[in-house]
């Protein structure tokens, strides 16, 4: 066993809502906004909805195959070849999440703070900040996150609390005004957020309870889907659909918090809270690629490749695109179709139907 750690229901919660969530904050509620503007609110119930299905079939998909992890599943279902081919190109998807996601958490950090240092020095702190998380194990990750989650969270309450003088919900109004195709366009770009739930299947094995999976994923999927509604609800109503022309909604809800000109200007004191969820879903990330790795190569210790991923994670962070303008094409345009489509529910799917047919796996209440 390359893991030997075990986490509980609420840790694995907490886990999933860290993984989708620490990085949706910053661009997704722009996104959503370009497509359904001040119905960006209903474009985010609708993704949680169209969500519920992706967290049941990963939830499934682990009932069938107790003890196994998500790229092992194409080789108990299509046989030893088929199977470590597509047991490969989730590896590959994985590594292709968490390299632009260090990209887009790099730019974050160098547009909004540090335009004087080079992305390269802050791709490269984030991954040795979350390589030393991951060499510690999952449980620690886990309990890491419980600490930090919760402060997250009050961060984000905290800021539209104090942002309240600056609302209008007004500007949430008309609703419905975009139309039933412009908020499902809207929809897609959370959707796909919501659907990395399906990670969740690279550690359901690793759960005291492996049989609460199905409730830890749809569990998961509400509440993100909450607190995604909430940050887009207090955006339009502090900006309305202007968001959609912002890079950082939420940021810039900080930064018009002027209480009596005693309480503002709390966007650094903010970020330094986000950050922690920000390394935390980079080593979730990090550590489902290493732990991938080792099980597809059956090795019996994740920890020797921890350097090279980190190392190919560094360069392909860079390569991602030339701007970040390039990053929120990708991640708004092309992103959701490619991941929904594929790995997230296309290939779950498959999988499944294949398993139910030829009786493979056993399902476990």
């Amino acid at each position: 066993m390359v893991e030997k750690g075990k986490i509980d229901s609420t840790q694995a919660i907490l886990l999933n809502i860290t993984m989708i969530f620490a990085t949706a904050l910053l661009s997704v509620p722009a996104i959503t906004a370009t497509h359904a503007r001040q119905d960006a609110w209903l474009s985010s119930l609708l993704a949680t909805l169209l969500a519920l299905p992706v967290a049941w079939l990963t939830a499934k998909l682990a009932s069938l195959f107790p003890g196994k992890i998500l790229i092992e599943y194409p080789e108990a279902i299509l046989g030893r070849w088929a199977g470590k081919i597509l047991g490969l190109l989730y590896l590959l998807w994985f590594i292709q999440i968490c390299s632009i996601m260090v990209r887009e958490f790099g730019d974050f950090m160098v547009n909004a703070f540090i335009p004087e240092t080079p992305i390269v020095v802050v791709n490269i702190i984030a991954i040795a900040i979350a390589a030393y998380i991951i060499t510690q194990g999952l449980e620690v990750m886990a309990r890491v996150n419980q600490v930090f989650l919760p402060l997250i969270l009050f961060s984000i309450v905290l800021i539209f609390v104090l942002a309240t003088p600056e609302m209008d919900l007004r500007r949430l109004l008309p609703v419905w005004e975009s139309g039933a195709m412009h908020i499902f366009k809207g929809a897609l770009a959370p959707l796909a957020w919501y659907g990395e739930i399906s990670t969740f299947a690279m550690i359901v094995p690793f759960l005291v309870r492996p049989g609460e999976a199905r409730r830890i994923a749809l569990i998961s999927v509400v509440a993100v889907g909450l607190i995604f509604a909430f940050l887009v609800v207090g955006s339009l109503a502090v900006f309305g659909p202007g968001i959609a022309a912002m890079a950082y909604p939420v940021l810039n809800v900080t930064r018009v918090i002027n209480i009596a000109n005693v309480i503002e200007r709390m966007d650094p004191f903010i970020v330094a809270v986000w950050i922690t969820g920000g390394y935390i879903k980079i080593a979730f990330f990090y550590y489902v690629i290493v732990l991938g790795s080792a099980r597809w190569l059956k090795l019996c210790d994740f920890r020797p490749l921890v350097l090279p991923v980190g190392v190919i994670l560094a360069a392909l962070s860079i390569m991602a695109g030339d701007n970040s303008l390039e990053i929120f094409h990708f991640i708004g345009d092309v992103w959701p179709f490619y991941a929904l489509f594929t790995f997230e529910f296309a290939i779950p799917l498959g999988l499944l139907v294949i398993a139910l047919f030829t009786g493979r796996g056993k399902d476990k209440p």
